[in-house]
């Protein structure tokens, strides 16, 4: 087997023990034998080098080559023009396994069957990512953790990929695939707890395969999960292909790191997919501002060179290397675009306080809309409207989580002795991350400059009431629990309990039954509104 590539420095003795691998035969069911990949590691962390070998559809290893981080040339094959029925496997001294750009080309360009690259750390595997490539410009990306690699069958895999199966094709046209996880508080918690988590991926535009839940004091501070569940976890995970793990909490960075090197994929936490969810909604560029700098700030913990969430600020040409000058690199651009940010909102901030300063000299009452997401609040707004017969730049009130970000403020006449300013302001929901509240200062000054609060929930929610409660909270960290409000039960019509509809008659403040949808007449709320401003 030919060697090529950076060899100065390496001593004969250590060339020759890689040379020496060529005589182990990988099976077809493996990616690579154990061994191989054992030395590959040992060496990798000897010359701190990556080394890339060649291997045959049978098994059998051609060549190698050895280079200095993302330096490694390709060697030649003898006899060979393509690279069809050959794999390619490489090591990552840095301990990062994603393939780069680069790699991806190669995997292309050469016409490999695959491409897969080890991510190497203080001389143990932390991951292998492999690319198959499915057509003259496509790949399909499979990630394995260090604990499940030897159980992947690489000759089923690649066997799946030439038939060209529905999931396959699915996934590799860019559709995610979700696994969710839970930690749950006590034995009377079931699954249902996840309906939200579950929404929520939906208004990502994300599939769910699958979830797994434990009860929270089975879980681990390092790792989220028991190490139980966490093997459990890793074959859930084969069995239903899923490329992306959820969490319905807030994960640490070592959390996020621990799960994302035992199951081999990207582990998003709830904070991560709500903000996710933001940036797809987000249309102004005040919105778009707010929304990047709770993303920036909600990562900058996470920079520690390690995590696929990190792959858009870490991938790409140069990515791998020392590392720490890079790490430190990203740092120092995150806080510069942060604190660019802040002033950027700033200016948005008192551009805001002008177009109100410029709204009380009109001598309108302002009344702000809240409630949990998808609670009804713009379709209050748009039926408002229409009953008093502004006809012009209705909002479509859509049925999906935060569906509204930028606030909307409209004037509207509700009998002959008044006229009040409407606003419609971002819905809240559960474990609201905190930077969320701090970015979106410009947006929620709407609610504490308020006169009046129009408290809108979805009635017919079987979990109505926490809802809510959460409201409450959020509007006690707002500082706004003192303010008038008249509490607006929304869906009345679709309640199955009489029980829970009393219950929330009677815990509420100031109810006021009605059904958006049904077309209800909104005078009942105007009544009421009359006698607080009065």
């Amino acid at each position: 087997m030919d060697i090529s590539g950076e060899l100065s420095g390496i001593r004969a003795s250590q060339l020759q023990e890689l040379k020496d691998l060529s005589e182990i035969k990988t099976e077809r069911s493996e990616l690579i034998h154990p061994e191989i990949l054992g030395e590959l590691i040992r060496l990798t962390q000897l010359w701190n080098r990556e080394i890339a070998v060649y291997l045959s559809r049978p098994g059998t290893l051609l060549a190698a080559a050895v280079g200095r981080h993302a330096a490694v040339t390709l060697p030649p094959i003898k006899g060979r023009s393509i690279g069809k029925h050959l794999r390619c496997i490489h090591t990552h001294p840095n301990g990062d396994s994603r393939l780069s750009p680069l790699d991806h080309s190669a995997l292309l360009s050469l016409q490999l069957e695959s491409m897969a690259s080890v991510g190497v750390r203080d001389g143990l595997l932390n991951g292998i990512q492999i690319a198959y490539r499915t057509g003259e410009n496509d790949s399909f990306i499979v990630n394995l953790s260090s604990k499940n690699w030897q159980s992947f069958d690489y000759n089923d895999s690649l066997s799946s990929f030439s038939k060209g199966t529905t999931n396959i094709n699915e996934t590799a046209a860019g559709k995610e695939r979700a696994f969710l996880i839970a930690l749950l508080e006590s034995d009377q918690d079931d699954n249902e707890d996840l309906t939200e988590l579950r929404e929520l991926v939906r208004s990502a535009g994300v599939d769910v395969v699958g979830q797994l839940v434990q009860l929270r004091r089975y879980g681990q501070s390092r790792s989220y999960l028991g190490s139980g569940k966490i093997e459990e976890l890793v074959h859930r995970l084969q069995e239903t292909k899923a490329n992306v793990v959820i969490c319905d909490d807030e994960l640490t960075p070592t959390q996020l790191r621990t799960l994302e090197t035992e199951t081999g994929l990207k582990v998003l936490d709830r904070t991560g997919l709500i903000l996710d969810i933001f940036a797809q909604r987000a249309q102004s560029r005040e919105g778009k501002l707010q929304v990047e700098l709770a993303q920036l700030k909600h990562l900058l913990p996470y920079l520690t060179g390690q995590g696929q969430a990190l792959s858009k600020l870490g991938a790409g040409v140069g990515s791998r290397g020392p590392g720490e000058t890079k790490l430190e690199l990203d740092r120092r651009r995150m806080r510069d675009r942060i604190s660019q940010l802040e002033k950027e909102l700033k200016l948005v901030l008192q551009h805001r306080d002008v177009q109100r300063r410029q709204r009380s000299r009109s001598g309108l009452p302002t009344i702000a809309l809240v409630g949990y997401t998808n609670a009804g609040k713009t379709t209050f707004l748009k039926v408002a409207m229409e009953q008093a017969g502004n006809r012009s730049d209705i909002p479509s009130g859509e049925n999906k989580l935060f569906a509204t970000l930028d606030p909307l403020i409209r004037s509207i006449k509700v009998n002959s002795s008044l006229e009040i300013l409407l606003s419609d302001t971002v819905g809240f929901i559960q474990k609201l991350p905190t930077q969320l509240l701090r970015a979106f200062l410009a947006t929620l000054e709407e609610v504490q400059q308020a006169d009046i609060l129009l408290h809108v929930v979805d009635a017919s929610h079987p979990q109505a009431l926490q809802h809510a409660e959460t409201v409450n909270e959020v509007l006690k960290q707002l500082g706004c629990e003192e303010k008038p409000m008249l509490t607006l039960l929304n869906k009345v019509d679709k309640v199955l309990s009489e029980d829970d509809l009393s219950e929330l008659v009677e815990r509420l403040p100031h109810p006021i039954e009605l059904s958006l949808t049904r077309g209800d007449s909104l005078k009942p709320v105007w009544n009421q509104l009359s006698s607080l401003l009065t």
